[in-house]
């Protein structure tokens, strides 16, 4: 077998075209395939990297908004115990003082009672004394001088007691 020169430009130049077909047909689509999947590749990856860090910002703010409820929840809790114990001590001191004053009026009924009861018994010893002043003297006594024994009575029953 023997190669001539022209067989072998002949061969050159068939390679050069088959080169130049496959570049065109093959290589050039081929070559725009792959730069666009790349692309494509390279986009979804940088939407899968700007979905990450929203998803991690958006997980922030939740831990962000959860920890600023719990100080909330703690700041009412807070609030309406110390509320609870204002309106404690408040109604302690309102029952502390209407307690009070219900003594002080019981005080003052018992003190009004008592001086009834005793200006009662100064008018029943009194109209006893009279009564018993007629019998011992046997004669009934005039108005002028029947207020007269009755202070005189009252006076020596109100020294007595």
């Amino acid at each position: 077998m023997s190669f001539s020169v022209s067989d072998m430009i002949f061969a050159i130049i068939n390679f050069l075209v088959l080169l130049a077909i496959l570049n065109k047909f093959l290589f050039k689509p081929l070559l725009k395939t792959m730069d666009a999947r790349q692309a494509e590749i390279k986009q979804d990856l940088d939407a899968a990297a700007e979905a990450n860090a929203a998803a991690q910002k958006t997980q922030e703010e939740y831990l962000q908004q959860m920890e600023q409820a719990k100080v909330e929840a703690r700041q009412i809790i807070e609030k309406a115990t110390k509320i609870g114990e204002k309106t404690k001590e408040e109604l302690i001191i309102q029952a502390r003082e209407e307690s009070a004053q219900m003594t002080e009026k019981a005080r003052e009924m018992i003190r009004l009672e008592k001086e009834e009861a005793l200006n009662q018994l100064r008018d029943e010893v009194s109209s006893l004394v009279v009564l018993a002043a007629g019998k011992v003297i046997d004669e009934t006594l005039d108005q002028k001088a029947h207020k007269k024994l009755v202070h005189k009575c009252i006076a020596e029953v109100g020294d007595a007691s």
